[in-house]
């Protein structure tokens, strides 16, 4: 049997003075007092009620006690629900609604979101102090028996949730033994992850991004820095001060770190710096030629999906030097996985031509939380995920991704889909029609830009403008809300009526469709 708990106390046994988790909220670990502290807190989980296969809904920044809450749920064989703090009240009540929690543990500052989100939870414990709420600090008990007939490889380990194509939630189930062979694989590429070397946590842990990362951590004995926000000075100063030598950032980040170098009088050490990953997104090559001499590391693109809870393709660093026509890609397929092209129709495309990708392996998450339907249209009858992406693959199995069927938004290493914006922006009555796409951001990557076609007597103006940004920021997380909202007398569409958002986007950039 393999499972986190399995790890945890392998690596408690074997490497028990090693830091395990510091923060910058002051918390510092070792592997064995980490254990030791995940042990009493699945025991004040299960004092508390809380039974194996529960779910609890989990509300935090990246911290020590995150882990420590994810490792203790699982050591007492519950299920924690992942959800991200960004939303606003009435999505996460929505994501509630759906993971059916019995308890929910969240920083002090959620509480109130919290609370609007799922009010009628009996166990509410608050990383911090909050009225009402139990410490988390409380959550003190000897351990339960160890749910060994519960936590198994085939076990979900913790939920994590996506918006999908309709902009109705989904949950997804990662599962123990499919993340360990994930991040063993990912390790294993990487080969020089050892005990005690320092990592950087900057990423959200309620993404599989951040949290996959954590555990490979975890895995190799690592030391974990996690830091709640990024801001560039911290990250730079944090990897001066500790030696830090892998860290996991979006393209958009690293252009960050590249400026804050530079706009400094003296260049700061970054000597321990061995290699930067980076997801979401690829690098540009102007900005990975600025980067490489900044920073002085190896750099590593990873591609995947929270249903493949893995890598499906990796970008080695030696395909990351500028002017290499790799830098076009996503990288080669990564072990373990099956891949086809296929077309319209689901035939299978020879090398070169564009089509949906279809994934097949072992990482691959089962289906969707209790939604039959939602895993029935992602999955095809003989199992093999369809990913949305439309991409060409080479002779030698590299994949380019040229465009996404979903048309899905990221902004700042989050997943923003058009159909949920959309859906939103709909339901005011100014509003006749209305697309949304990704323009590029100097900042984030991608911005989240509308296009309105008003309804009867409305007048396109500024004023227009700002009452739909404020009519979406009230019912979404800020960074699923248009940067810009753009008028015009119509929505150009195909002959069946679907909307030509590529050439929406032509028409920002000026290049023809």
């Amino acid at each position: 049997m393999q499972s986190w708990i399995h790890v945890l106390e392998w690596r408690a046994t074997s490497r028990a003075d090693v830091p395990a988790l510091v923060d910058d909220r002051g918390t510092r670990l070792s592997y064995g007092e980490l254990l030791d502290l995940v042990d009493r807190r699945a025991g004040g989980w299960a004092a508390a009620g809380v039974r194996p296969a529960d779910t609890v809904a989990v509300l935090a920044r990246n911290s020590a006690d995150f882990l420590v809450q994810l490792l203790a749920l699982e050591r007492a064989g519950a299920v924690p629900a992942l959800l991200n703090w960004r939303l606003s009240d009435r999505e996460l009540a929505d994501l509630v609604a759906l993971v059916q929690p019995v308890a929910v543990v969240a920083d002090a500052e959620f509480v109130s979101l919290a609370e609007a989100a799922a009010p009628d939870l009996p166990v509410r414990v608050a990383i911090g102090s909050a009225e009402g709420w139990v410490p988390a600090t409380a959550l003190d008990a000897p351990p339960p028996p160890r749910p060994w007939e519960q936590l198994r490889s085939d076990s979900v380990m913790a939920l994590v949730h996506t918006s999908g194509t309709t902009g109705r939630p989904k949950a997804i189930p990662l599962v123990h033994g499919s993340l360990i062979r994930a991040v063993s694989a990912s390790a294993i590429e990487i080969g020089d992850q050892v005990a005690g070397s320092a990592h950087l946590q900057v990423m959200p842990l309620f993404h599989l991004g951040g949290l996959g990362q954590a555990m490979q951590c975890l895995l190799t004995a690592g030391t974990l820095h996690l830091i709640e926000a990024f801001q560039p000075a911290t990250v730079i100063d944090l990897i001066e001060r500790e030696r830090i030598e892998f860290a996991t950032l979006a393209p958009s980040m690293v252009d960050a770190l590249v400026a804050e170098i530079r706009g400094r009088p003296a260049p700061p050490d970054l000597a321990s710096l061995r290699e930067l990953q980076y997801g979401s997104a690829p690098i540009t090559p102007a900005s990975l030629s600025a980067a490489l001499p900044a920073l002085g590391c190896r750099f590593r693109q990873i591609y995947g999906c929270t249903e493949s809870q893995s890598m499906i393709a990796l970008l080695a660093p030696e395909d990351h030097q500028p002017g290499s026509p790799r830098l076009a890609t996503a990288g080669q397929v990564a072990f373990g996985w099956d891949v086809r092209v296929v077309d319209g129709s689901g035939a299978e495309l020879p090398p070169g031509e564009p089509g949906e990708l279809h994934i097949h392996g072992d990482s691959l998450v089962p289906g969707y939380w209790r939604d039959p339907g939602s895993t029935a249209a992602a999955f095809t009858d003989d199992g093999w995920y369809r990913t949305g992406d439309v991409v060409s693959l080479s002779a030698d199995r590299y994949v380019t991704v040229h465009e996404r069927v979903t048309d899905m938004i990221i902004t700042g290493g989050e997943n923003v889909y058009p159909a949920e914006v959309e859906a939103v922006l709909a339901g005011h009555p100014a509003v006749a029609e209305v697309a949304v796409i990704g323009v590029p951001d100097p900042r984030w990557g991608e911005g989240v830009h509308a296009v309105v076609v008003p309804a009867g007597g409305a007048v396109g103006d500024a004023a227009l403008s700002a009452e739909l940004t404020g009519w979406a920021r009230e019912r979404l997380a800020h960074f699923k809300c248009p940067q810009e909202v753009e008028f015009a007398g119509r929505l150009p569409r195909t002959a069946t009526g679907k909307v030509l958002r590529r050439e929406l986007r032509a028409a920002r950039s000026g290049v023809p469709a």
